[in-house]
């Protein structure tokens, strides 16, 4: 039998930085080019939750190689490749999802909590260790599996700028899926006349959205742990080619603690939508059987 644990610390996502209460959109930079951003730890946070891939070098968001803040000069000419690709997260076991995603994740992977201090919650996309089993050879999601939202954003991310309550938008210079618009005419363009193109609106909007969403999920995250209600979970999981596969690290929410909360404890969660998360927490446990159909044996 194989025991790996996939979700120690080292590889579990970091908490996304949570916008300022000042904070309004993110935005593209219409400056002068910022100087390079070096990458010893400094300046280079996206505010994206993120895998710390490499314990040699500093810790950067899964997906992200090297962030920097969009910007008309830097980056005229630039364009975002048309044809979706998510070969970038072929080697992704798992990503975090934030609360609102729940009911459309249950319904394709198992969603747990990691095994860190953050207990963020991640749809699991693989049994083994830079497995993802639902992207095929041509970099295609798996139709009719939802894409995560951490997913859908890449190669984009918010960050904090200079000032505590400015936000801006980032892009990962070493992504394929950015592209000179003059080698690929099919390229959305990032900007038109150093303005940023309706493309780049939708995804300052989006990405923003995303952001937003972080203290929603932290609020519960931090509901759970204050009640002790998680547990360490190993899923022993028999192989069709024989053998057996046991993931641990994984942390659930312990039935037996969940039933023994107190009356008017379930009545604020209701209020607060919070037990419909703990159900499709549950029901998407069965989804590790799904993943050995789905090749994972």
């Amino acid at each position: 039998m194989c025991k790996k644990n996939i979700f120690k610390a080292k590889t579990a996502m970091a908490v996304e930085d949570q916008p300022s209460k000042k904070s309004g959109k993110a935005k593209a930079v219409v400056d002068q080019p910022p100087k390079d951003r070096n990458n010893n730890g400094e300046n280079n946070s996206t505010g994206a939750s993120g895998v710390d891939v490499d314990a040699t070098r500093p810790l950067l968001p899964l997906f992200y190689e090297s962030p920097q803040p969009l910007h008309n000069v830097r980056h005229a000419g630039k364009g975002l490749r048309k044809s979706s690709n998510f070969g970038f997260a072929r080697t992704a076991h798992a990503v975090v999802l934030h609360t609102q995603e729940f009911r459309l994740a249950a319904a394709s992977y198992p969603i747990v909590f990691a095994a860190d201090d953050t207990a963020m919650p991640l749809a699991i996309l693989g049994i083994r260790d830079g497995e993802n089993l639902f992207i095929d050879e041509d970099g295609q999601w798996a139709p009719g599996a939802y894409v995560p939202a951490y997913v859908r954003r890449y190669p984009f991310a918010t960050g904090h700028g200079a000032a505590a309550d400015e936000q801006i938008l980032y892009l990962d210079e070493d992504s394929e899926l950015i592209v000179d618009c003059a080698g690929d005419p099919a390229a959305e363009p990032l900007f038109v006349d150093g303005e940023p193109s309706k493309r780049t609106a939708e995804i300052r909007e989006f990405c923003a959205a995303f952001q937003q969403q972080t203290p929603i999920t932290q609020a519960f995250i931090e509901e759970i742990k204050r009640r002790d209600l998680l547990a360490s979970k190993d899923i022993r999981l028999d192989l069709p080619a024989g053998g057996s596969q046991q993931v641990t690290g994984l942390r659930i929410i312990e039935e037996e603690k969940f039933d023994a909360l107190p009356d008017e404890a379930i009545l604020e969660w209701r209020h607060r939508g919070w037990l419909p998360l703990v159900y499709w927490h549950w029901l998407s446990m069965d989804n590790f059987l799904r993943l050995l159909q789905r090749g994972g044996g």
